[in-house]
């Protein structure tokens, strides 16, 4: 079976590729990432740290790449539109060469095409990919948000960003046989679902058809509670790939069952995340300042460390708001702190499927200043959880065996 190329649109920090990874493990090696998109240069650089090796292949990237000066990098970066906070265009060249220097390696590492409002479609058009991955911005959608959702319709809404991949589709000339969204439950709601069949019904028309479900990691192999929609869209499909959103929902739960975690397994995951005895440094940074806010934080937040049923709430991008996924009490003598703490970075990105060994790629750039806890927390919240991706992987593999 020929691989199956996969570029990985808004890639974040790179849960398919990790799905990948974990597959190659088990055996299937089916799936191979081409390329990636995004603008956020922090999570282009948590993408190539944790899947490309980023911190020991820097420095001979950039000189294999002829990138041995500043006025060079500044060169190549200038051909990309790229954010420090994820939302704005930001004016890169004003940082320090040093950054500079691991953004361009980790841009080429991860294959970065850069904006998807902005990519050049003649690129992926030589790359050629079976499968484009699009999780798009999710804030005009989720209900945190409520107040300014605008959906997929209005351009000032992020999430409308999503029309971008139609624009790419449009204009590709090899059209990719699979695309596989994720999104939040909301989409589905009835404030939104006329948008989502608009967008189904131009998927559609360019031959597309769209199976789409709810899948919630809990029970697939992971022990937090994340419901979240996917939708697998086939191009000219035969009729035998899937009969509707019903087959494809089953589908998905028989391969979630095989993995779903019980009471014994949960606590043996919940035991390798949490380590409440440990007082390293990642911990006592997680530790609650002693506020009204927080104290009132705490009141309303589940303890983590009381946990009899070794499930944990939806991993956030921020913890410190109400509702968070809980918080962990923490004994210590420091001033002005509570005895609880947040999760730590590591144990966010952990619960999103992702190893300890994995993180510990991130810990020279966070030692370096260029990864906050700010931009981790956010990180990991943003991203998919990677056992349900592996899962949905796993069907496409099936499907293609049997053809």
């Amino acid at each position: 079976m020929a691989k199956i190329k996969v570029l990985e649109a808004f890639s974040g920090i790179g849960a398919q590729a990790k799905a990948i990874t974990n597959l190659q493990k088990e055996g299937i090696l089916s799936f191979k990432i081409i390329g990636t998109i995004d603008w956020d240069v922090r999570a282009i650089i948590s993408y190539a740290a944790i899947h490309n090796n980023l911190w020991k292949k820097y420095k001979g990237t950039l000189k294999s790449n002829k990138l041995d000066s500043e006025e060079q990098i500044d060169k190549f970066l200038n051909n990309f539109n790229l954010s420090l906070n994820g939302k704005t265009k930001s004016f890169i060249l004003r940082k320090d060469y040093f950054f500079k220097q691991i953004l361009a390696a980790a841009i080429l590492l991860s294959k970065n095409l850069g904006d998807i409002t902005s990519v050049d479609v003649q690129k992926i058009n030589k790359l050629k990919p079976d499968l484009i991955t699009y999780s798009f911005p999710c804030q005009g959608l989720s209900i945190a948000n409520m107040g300014r959702a605008k959906g997929i319709m209005n351009e000032e809404s992020t999430s409308s960003l999503v029309w971008n991949i139609y624009k790419i589709l449009e204009s590709l000339k090899h059209k990719p046989k699979y695309l596989l969204m994720e999104n939040v439950k909301n989409l589905l709601s009835n404030k939104f679902i006329d948008q989502y069949k608009l967008w189904l019904k131009n998927l559609e028309n360019m031959g597309y058809q769209t199976y789409t479900t709810t899948i919630n990691a809990l029970n697939c192999g992971s022990i937090q509670k994340r419901e979240r929609v996917f939708a697998i869209s086939i191009y000219k499909p035969d009729r035998y790939f899937l009969n509707d959103d019903l087959d494809f929902s089953e589908h998905i739960s028989e391969l979630c069952n095989l993995e779903k975690l019980d009471f014994v397994k949960r606590k043996e995951k919940f035991n390798e995340i949490f380590n409440f005895r440990l007082n390293n440094e990642e911990n006592t940074n997680a530790l609650i300042n002693n506020t009204p806010s927080r104290i009132r934080l705490v009141n309303e937040s589940k303890i983590i460390n009381n946990s009899k049923d070794f499930i944990i709430n939806t991993v956030t991008t921020k913890q410190d708001r109400i509702p968070c996924c809980g918080v962990v009490e923490h004994d210590n003598d420091k001033e002005n702190k509570l005895k609880h703490r947040f999760l730590t970075p590591r144990e966010a990105f952990m619960l999103m499927g992702f190893e300890s060994t994995d993180f510990d790629k991130l810990l020279p750039f966070i030692e370096k200043n260029i990864l906050t806890k700010e931009v981790l927390y956010r990180q990991a919240g943003n991203s998919i959880v990677v056992q349900v991706i592996e899962k949905i992987f796993k069907l496409i593999n099936n499907k293609e065996k049997n053809e």
